[in-house]
């Protein structure tokens, strides 16, 4: 069993799409109930519909599959971990993604309105 993050968004669809866009690799969706979607390393992402919100969730066995972002939990908030940030700005703008420059990382908010830091690390 891995350590499981539970994400409440909105929308199924446009959580999944906002994760991907961030790296992760979708492993599993029922439809209008959850998505498993998983980094390379750090915890799986659990996406179910509702209002915003992130906790720890249920355990769940990791799937062979993964995604290329690196994943943690900080202070409550979910942090995705780059090796170039100025590389990762061009990205999320190919993506469409709106994000702030915020010093050493980059804010942004999920599809629920999570926030979502965006910083170089190892």
């Amino acid at each position: 069993m891995n350590e499981t993050l539970l994400v409440y968004v909105p929308d199924l669809g446009q959580g999944v799409s906002f994760y991907q866009a961030l790296g992760l690799a979708l492993e599993e969706l029922v439809p209008e109930r959850e998505a498993l979607l998983a980094p390379l390393e750090g915890p799986l992402l659990l996406l179910r519909p509702g209002p915003g919100g992130v906790e720890r969730g249920p355990g769940r066995s990791r799937p062979e599959g993964q995604g290329f972002a690196r994943l943690r939990l900080e202070e409550g908030r979910l942090v995705f971990l780059v090796e170039n940030l100025a590389h990762e700005k061009l990205r999320l703008a190919k993506y469409g993604l709106p994000f702030r420059e915020a010093g050493t990382h980059l804010l942004l908010f999920d599809p629920g309105e999570n926030p979502v830091l965006v910083r170089e690390g190892p």
